[in-house]
């Protein structure tokens, strides 16, 4: 679902410098609802959509089973990978400071990240982050 065609001026201003707080606006004003936002996306994705839209603390273990989260603490060399991946996505998240804070403390990974803030973007109207058409 596109909703850039139904921003306020309030959130188009809001739209590329600070897209958390322009969907929380969004979901606040009831322009939208979380149902409508997360319509479709993996259910962990969804989850931490749900934080952001709604401004809630997304808790360590809430967006992902603890097994996946076993395993990858068992590898080093992904530990490593996901280490370097961390400190790629996070240069990315800029805008998105819910996410940032979320990988940094290790309560999302980044591929986690990168799906929330696809779907965010998605849902307004954005070019995807961190692809080449990406919003600066």
């Amino acid at each position: 679902m596109r909703l850039n065609a139904i921003l306020n001026e309030e959130e188009q201003a809001l739209l590329d410098p600070q897209p958390e707080a322009c969907l929380q606006h969004v979901v606040a004003r009831g322009a939208l609802s979380l149902d409508q936002i997360t319509e479709g996306l993996a259910p962990s994705t969804a989850a931490i959509v749900r934080s952001i839209a709604t401004g809630e603390r997304l808790a360590a273990g809430e967006a992902v089973p603890e097994l996946s989260r076993d395993f990858l603490e068992q590898d080093l060399k992904r530990a490593e990978f996901d280490a370097m991946q961390s400190e790629l996505v996070a240069s990315q998240l800029t805008n998105h400071p819910q996410l940032a804070s979320m990988l940094e403390e290790h309560i999302l990974t980044p591929g986690e990240a990168m799906a929330a803030v696809h779907a965010i973007d998605h849902t307004l109207g954005r070019y995807l982050t961190g692809t080449r058409y990406a919003a600066p």
